[in-house]
């Protein structure tokens, strides 16, 4: 059975479900926690995907730098993944979401991510497209996504994937 109760962003901070908040009371919002820009990378090579991950390849990338002066960052139309400064530790009886933050597709910008599954503790990061022709400008700890926890009706085996533990959000093996 896994019926699920949505924790509110007060239990998801003081249960420490997300870690290396900036600034909590920014940060919590009532149905769950902002997550902020770490870092932007673009894909640099082709990646591989099968069944059983026996010819699995994450695809390389490289990481954009932000405007030494200003620390934001310009980019134009397309797809890239980002980092976020938060990382996670999630119980066996919960799984998270991740959104993107109203203002940020109201910009022209999308965010996509998987489920965090019950379990997973690390980096997180998700998919990002600039939609919009005139592009984006973000800065470094912008608030970009809002991730959401949901509890799950029991406990479960949990993550047990090769991005646990993961520094990044592109794991082992698409490190920059």
């Amino acid at each position: 059975m896994c019926h699920t109760v949505v924790d509110c962003g007060l239990e998801v901070v003081t249960r420490q479900l997300v870690r290396n908040l900036r600034q909590v009371a920014q940060q919590q919002q009532p149905c769950g926690v902002d997550l902020t820009l770490r870092q932007v990378s673009e894909w640099t090579s082709t990646a591989t995907i099968d069944f059983d991950n026996t010819n699995r390849q994450a695809a390389k990338t490289s990481t954009l730098p932000f405007d030494r002066t200003s620390h934001a960052i310009t980019l134009p139309p397309g797809a890239y993944l980002i980092d976020f400064n938060e990382i996670v530790q999630i119980p066996r009886n919960y799984m998270g979401s991740i959104f993107p933050r109203s203002s940020l597709w109201r910009s022209g910008v999308g965010i996509a991510a998987g489920v965090v599954d019950a379990g997973y503790e690390g980096a997180m990061g998700p998919l990002m497209e600039v939609k919009s022709h005139n592009g984006v400008v973000l800065y470094r700890n912008g608030k970009l996504a809002q991730m959401v926890f949901e509890e799950l009706g029991q406990s479960v085996e949990g993550y047990k994937g090769i991005y646990q533990a993961a520094t990044s959000r592109v794991g082992r093996d698409g490190a920059p």
